[in-house]
């Protein structure tokens, strides 16, 4: 045999090898999620591929034309698991006494101000026992936001010129935000920041429960303001805590922090002093359930549909109100969609499932519909 054939048998056989060794190697296994959307006219898919190096899920949004946007998916948020009150140890329990103990009383006119079907005459009568709150609403009604050709000189004309409703709301926010006494800067800027948040999305779920037909917005409004005790008594207890709303760490971060490092949530703190201050039952349970929207858990399975509305609703307007209390986040026309793709935030990973299974289909039309953007644009700039 020539040398000229063994060396070609030789190479044949290096060749044949080495295709044998590639077909043997494991393959990454990814899992593809189909979505009902589209980008550009088209059809996309998303594919999750789990990087072991960095323990993250790669979320890659793929389209036609070969382009990709990517997102770092943390896997311990699919793995996430939320703690409710019905699960505390009795160290947990000790912790939240704790905090909720150094949290100062409520307003005076906190719980009556949860009351409904006030008259007018009435919400003037109690408004205006507190000196202090009746002057900061006439200066609100005063202000640019409602360019008034003649100023407005007492309670019984704002009621009358902004409705029981809203100088309700601005009353409650204001009770709500005469709490803490806080120690140092950051503690004080972080408190500015989550009563702004409270108050967009107290302010954003008002505009859509009227908008929606639900019933009383008000009270879903309430709710939502309130959901945000337990991230102000967690501030006030424990002022390193500033730094997580400080530095926009996401809810799912924020989260986590306090369970990891209290054994506790903002819901479950802000439940147990609904509690303490005998606040009525429904506003505690909104409060109790305000984070589950977070995660995919099946606590909400036995929810009545109604129910699942009112929870879901006031979450999405918690998350829309932490979004826009940054300072730079206030253009409204970023907001293509309640989703994570489009926000980059976690807390609306599962939003669009939510909505369907709640049946809030509308609110994913009033988010992009331009008359309803300005109401939502008029909120915000009222904030800054």
């Amino acid at each position: 045999m020539s040398v000229e054939t063994l060396i070609s048998i030789s190479i044949l056989l290096v060749l044949t090898y080495f295709i044998w060794r590639l077909n043997r190697t494991p393959k990454t296994t990814k899992t593809k999620v189909r979505f009902n959307k589209k980008r550009n006219n088209r059809q996309r898919a998303q594919e999750f591929s789990l990087d072991q190096k960095n323990d993250t899920v790669k979320v890659v949004i793929n389209n036609v034309e070969g382009n990709e946007d990517a997102a770092e998916l943390p896997t311990e948020f699919l793995e996430f698991q939320l703690l409710f009150s019905d699960s505390l140890d009795d160290e947990q329990t000790k912790t939240i006494e704790r905090i909720n103990q150094s949290f100062c009383k409520p307003h005076p006119l906190l719980i009556p101000l949860m009351q409904d079907g006030f008259e007018p005459n009435e919400l003037f009568d109690l408004i205006k026992t507190d000196a202090e709150i009746t002057a900061k609403i006439l200066n609100i009604v005063n202000s640019p936001l409602f360019s008034l050709r003649q100023t407005i000189t007492n309670i019984n004309h704002a009621i009358i010129f902004l409705g029981i409703t809203q100088v309700k709301n601005i009353a409650l926010q204001l009770a709500v935000q005469d709490t803490p006494k806080l120690m140092n800067e950051a503690q004080k800027e972080a408190y500015k920041k989550l009563w702004r948040a409270s108050y967009l999305a107290s302010s954003f779920c008002l505009l859509f429960a009227t908008e929606m037909n639900e019933d009383n917005p008000s009270e879903l409004s309430t709710h939502c303001l309130l959901s945000y005790l337990g991230d102000l008594a967690i501030l006030s207890y424990q002022p390193s805590a500033a730094s997580c709303y400080l530095n926009d760490s996401s809810l799912f971060e924020r989260t986590k922090t306090f369970q990891n490092e209290m054994g506790i949530n903002s819901a479950i703190v802000g439940k147990f002093l609904a509690q303490q201050w005998q606040l009525p039952k429904s506003i505690e349970i909104g409060i109790e359930y305000s984070l589950s929207p977070l995660t995919n858990d099946s606590v909400t399975e036995g929810f009545s549909t109604e129910k699942l509305r009112h929870t879901f609703l006031c979450y999405i307007s918690c998350r829309l109100g932490d979004l826009f209390s940054s300072e730079g986040l206030r253009d409204l026309s970023l907001l293509k969609a309640l989703n994570f793709e489009t926000t980059g935030e976690l807390g609306f990973y599962f939003t669009q499932e939510q909505i369907k299974k709640a049946k809030l289909d509308k609110i994913n039309a009033l988010i992009i519909d331009t008359h309803f953007r300005k109401k939502l644009k008029k909120v915000v700039e009222q904030t800054y």
